[in-house]
């Protein structure tokens, strides 16, 4: 096994054991709000979300990828870092408490105004452990940031889950997002204390370097958020909060696994990429080793989940939500579009050519603006659905065609590298289809049982065919088990 491939398998173990854990508990998480929730709400939750992601970008300022693509980083400009974030995170708190009115007027909901402001109070916190978090993920130490990541997610639930019995679910929601990452923060900075703390030092000059590149990585970073969210930003402020919680219940649906399973391996891949920057070929042998990864797992996820979308939001959600299934049998499409498309970034500042993902994401950004803006005048969320979907399939496009002249990645071979999981995938769709239609004869739509025998024979299938089409893979794990070895 090449050593590229060798340290994404090392830093995925850790990753994926705490990413686990994770999902678990929000999917646990997800299914109660959406019981406990109005679609209202809901769509409030949206609106929420997408605020808190552009301020959480504001607060990094590109820094964090900065540190981890250099080599060596001198001890001024690390210290320099830290105080710049600390002060950035207060800047980013007032703000918030500013532009609370501005941004409530916006989507024509006065009731976000006190969310954000309570929101806010996290900004003061977790930026004293953005530095160390760095730091750690530059070290590939996934074991370490997996424990404190698992940790900060159960005690955020359990919060939830106390308060949403005794105040309203929205605010409940709200307070375990500021305990989540304000104890990520707290947790990150004592976890590399013995190892280095930040000096009384602000030397901007040392970080001369360091702030060119994080300039353009955050612009890139703000121009690709605002195209990733302009769905929920258009539909919140023209279609209203009832609207989006439908969409946003669909839409959150299939990015799970984009927004889950993918990082396992791409916050692995960016340092790992990094140190064999230079490397064509070793660039574009990883790449294809991740897609393919990522292929495996995510497209019977989200291939099946067409398949069987009404039974899962009548089983999981109920019958309030039933108007999302459509949406989300079309937005399954732009999930395994994500999928494919996610990994990009890793290869691109890996390269150094972070000025090239800010043009990249600049075009993306006119081109989703535009024709999501037009869709939304439809009034229709179906229609707004399949503008995403083709303007997702341009967008992949044009991804290919920049990683061919970044790393000489070949198109043939990418399809290839795909081609295996896609067809795997659309197997087991058609028998958890099957499966489907054959059980609602037999029991109610709304019974747990069509939607567990869909899932659990397909799933079983699955893996008795990954078996057969990669013995080697499960032959490897097997003698490691046998010799008494960590996987």
């Amino acid at each position: 096994m090449s050593v590229i491939k060798s340290q994404l398998h090392k830093g995925i173990k850790w990753t994926s054991i705490s990413t686990l854990l994770i999902t678990v508990i929000q999917i646990i998480q997800f299914i109660l709000l959406g019981k406990q929730m109005s679609i209202t709400e809901f769509g409030l939750v949206g609106m929420i979300t997408t605020i808190v992601v552009f301020a959480q970008i504001v607060l990094d300022l590109g820094l964090g990828s900065a540190v981890i693509q250099k080599e060596e980083v001198s001890e001024r400009a690390l210290s320099t870092l830290f105080w710049l974030n600390v002060a950035v995170g207060i800047g980013v708190f007032i703000l918030l408490l500013c532009a609370s009115p501005l941004l409530a007027m916006y989507f024509h909901r006065n009731e976000l105004i006190e969310l954000i402001r309570i929101l806010a109070v996290m900004f003061i916190i977790a930026p004293i452990g953005q530095q160390y978090q760095y730091l750690l993920q530059k070290e590939l130490r996934f074991n370490l940031l997996g424990v404190i990541e698992a940790g900060a997610t159960f005690v955020s639930f359990v919060t939830l889950v106390i308060l949403i019995v005794t105040i309203s679910p929205i605010y409940a929601f709200v307070i375990s997002q500021v305990v989540l990452n304000s104890l990520k923060g707290i947790l990150y900075f004592f976890s590399y204390q013995k190892k280095w703390r930040p000096k009384f030092v602000f030397d901007l000059r040392e970080c001369k370097e360091y702030m060119a590149f994080g300039a353009y990585q955050l612009a890139s970073r703000l121009v690709n958020r605002i195209g990733s969210n302009i769905d929920v930003i258009v539909i919140g402020r023209f279609m209203g909060a009832e609207a989006l919680g439908i969409y946003n219940l669909a839409y959150q649906i299939v990015t799970i696994p984009v927004l889950k399973i993918n990082p396992i391996i791409t916050r692995v891949a960016f340092p790992v990429f990094s140190k064999n920057n230079q490397n064509h070929k070793a660039l574009s042998d990883g790449f294809l080793h991740m897609t393919k990864l990522l292929s495996l797992i995510s497209f019977p996820i989200l291939m099946g989940l067409t398949a069987v979308s009404n039974v899962f939001v009548l089983t999981i959600f109920g019958e309030k939500w039933l108007e999302a299934v459509p949406i989300l049998q079309i937005m399954a499409v732009v999930g395994i579009l994500r999928v494919l498309m996610n990994p990009n970034g890793s290869v691109i500042l890996a390269k150094g050519k972070a000025n090239i993902a800010f043009y990249w994401d600049t075009g993306v950004l006119i081109l989703y603006s535009v024709s999501l803006s037009l869709a939304v005048t439809a009034n229709n969320l179906e229609v707004v659905a399949w503008t995403y979907v083709i303007v997702s399939v341009v967008n992949f496009l044009i991804g290919r065609w920049l990683l061919n002249w970044l790393i000489q990645l070949r198109f043939r071979q990418y399809l290839q590298t795909i081609s295996v999981p896609f067809q795997l995938s659309l197997l087991i769709t058609i028998i958890a289809y099957g499966i489907k239609e054959i059980a609602v004869n037999y029991f109610s739509l709304t019974s747990i049982w069509p939607l567990a025998m869909s899932i659990s024979i397909s799933a079983a299938v699955y893996m008795l065919l990954l078996v057969k089409t990669y013995p080697q893979i499960f032959l490897r794990i097997l003698k490691k088990q046998t010799r008494g070895q960590s996987i």
